[in-house]
C-alpha cells in the first residue's frame, strides 16, 4: 500500500476515533463530582429546582389530560422534596437551607391543587379521608415517603404528626389488600407505587428506632414471588384487580422501585437494580441507555410512564436508573447513563443554578432526585 493510502487510513482512521471519543468525553463532564455527591453541585441543582417550584403556581403542564397534568405537577413537588432530604442527609452544611427548601416542596406537595388529580380520581380527599378503605396508594404513598425522609433527617418538626396520620392509614390499607398492595386509582393498580408506600413505612420506624411493621416484610414476598417477572426478573407495571400481571414488565417502573425500595430493603432493591442492567441496559460509543421492554417486546409504543420511545430507549428509565447506580455502586453504569442525560439534556449554569434545560420543571425535579440518591446504608441510624 502506498504511503499516500496509509496517510488517507490513519485520517480516516482518526476521524472515526475522534467522532466516537470526543461526545464521549464532552458528555462525562460533571459525571465525577456529581458521582462524589458534591455539596457545590448538589447546591447548584437545588437551587434551581427550588426556584421552578416557586414559580409552578403561575404555569401549568399541558398533557392533553387533566389527570397526567395534576400527576405532573405533584410529581414536581414531591420528587423536589426527596432531592432536598437526601441534599440534607448527605452535606451538613446543607441542611438547614436544604430542609428549609424540603417544607416548601412538602407544602406544595400538600396543597389543595397538587392533590386535586387524586380528589377528582377518588370522589374523596386523600388527606381528609384518611379511614376510608380506599387506597389513594400513590399519592399518600410517595407523599408519605418523602415526609419519612424528613423524619429521618430531622425526627420532630411541624410535619411529624402528618407522617404518622399517613403512615397509619397506608398500613391499615395494605394489610388489608390482597397480596398487600392497594389501588392507586379505581381499578388500577401499580406495584411500584406501593414500593413507594411501603418503604414510607420502613423509613419512618427507622427515624422512630422501632421495628417496621409487619406488612413491609409481607410486601417484600409478594413482590419477589408474585409481582416480579420470573424469567427477566423486572417488575410488572399493573396488574388486574386479582392481582395477576397486567402489562408485561418495564424499565421504568423496575427502575423506579429500585430506588424506592432502597429506603426499605436493599436486597430488594439491589435485584431490580441488577435486572434493569442485565435484561435492558446497553452501550451506544460509550453512551448508556435503558429499553423500556425486554426482548420480545421493544417495538412497543411509549406512553405516560416511559416518555416516547426511540428504538425502545426509554428516556424514563434512563434517569430512575441512574438512581440505583448511585444507590448500588456502580459507577461505570452510572457515568454511562449520565453522558446520554448530558448529551439529550443539555445542562446548562445560570449563575449559580444547574439545570438540564430538555427537562422542565419536572424534568429537572426528577433529575434532581436521582443524581442525589444515597446508598441505603445512609438511611440506617449508627
Amino acid at each position: 500500500m502506498s504511503s499516500r493510502r496509509w496517510a488517507v487510513l490513519a485520517a480516516a482512521s482518526g476521524v472515526i476515533v475522534s467522532l466516537w471519543a470526543v461526545p464521549r468525553r464532552l458528555c462525562q463532564s460533571g459525571a465525577e463530582t456529581l458521582w462524589r455527591s458534591d455539596a457545590e453541585t448538589s447546591e447548584a441543582l437545588s437551587k434551581n429546582v427550588d426556584r421552578h417550584l416557586a414559580e409552578l403556581g403561575s404555569g401549568s403542564f399541558r398533557t392533553g389530560s387533566r389527570r397526567f397534568d395534576g400527576e405532573w405537577r405533584f410529581g414536581t413537588a414531591l420528587m423536589a422534596s426527596l432531592g432536598f432530604g437526601q441534599v440534607a442527609r448527605e452535606h451538613p452544611q446543607l441542611t438547614r437551607s436544604s430542609l428549609e427548601r424540603m417544607d416548601r416542596a412538602l407544602d406544595a406537595a400538600m396543597s389543595e391543587r397538587a392533590r386535586a388529580f387524586d380528589v377528582e380520581a377518588w370522589g374523596e380527599d386523600p388527606l381528609t379521608s384518611l379511614d376510608s378503605e380506599h387506597g389513594h396508594v400513590a399519592y399518600l404513598g410517595y407523599l408519605n415517603l418523602a415526609l419519612s425522609v424528613r423524619r429521618f433527617v430531622q425526627p420532630e418538626s411541624r410535619f411529624a404528626a402528618v407522617n404518622d396520620r399517613l403512615s397509619k392509614a397506608l398500613e391499615r390499607r395494605l394489610s388489608a389488600a390482597s397480596a398487600h398492595v392497594a389501588q392507586t386509582y379505581p381499578g388500577e393498580i401499580y406495584p411500584v407505587d406501593n414500593s413507594a408506600a411501603v418503604a414510607s413505612l420502613a423509613l419512618r420506624a427507622r427515624a422512630l428506632g422501632t421495628e417496621p411493621p409487619p406488612v413491609v416484610a409481607e410486601f417484600i414476598h409478594e413482590l419477589a414471588t408474585r409481582f416480579v417477572d420470573p424469567k427477566t426478573g423486572l417488575l410488572h407495571q399493573s396488574l388486574t384487580s386479582e392481582r395477576a400481571p397486567a402489562d408485561a414488565p418495564r424499565g421504568s417502573g423496575t427502575a423506579l422501585a429500585a430506588y424506592f425500595l432502597s429506603f426499605a430493603d436493599e436486597p430488594a432493591s439491589l435485584a431490580l437494580h441488577r435486572a434493569v442492567r442485565r435484561e435492558l441496559a446497553g452501550d451506544v460509543l460509550g453512551f448508556g441507555v435503558v429499553h423500556e421492554y425486554a426482548d420480545g417486546a421493544r417495538f412497543r409504543s411509549g406512553d405516560i410512564d416511559s416518555g416516547p420511545l426511540v428504538f425502545g430507549l426509554s428516556i424514563s428509565a434512563m434517569g430512575f436508573g441512574m438512581a440505583g447506580c448511585r444507590v448500588h455502586g456502580d459507577r461505570a453504569s452510572f457515568i454511562g447513563l449520565y453522558r446520554s442525560f448530558n448529551l439529550l439534556g443539555a445542562p446548562s449554569t445560570r449563575g449559580s443554578e444547574l439545570s438540564f434545560a430538555a427537562g422542565g420543571p419536572l424534568g429537572n425535579a426528577i433529575v434532581f432526585a436521582m443524581l442525589t440518591a444515597l446508598p441505603p446504608d445512609r438511611w440506617r441510624r449508627a
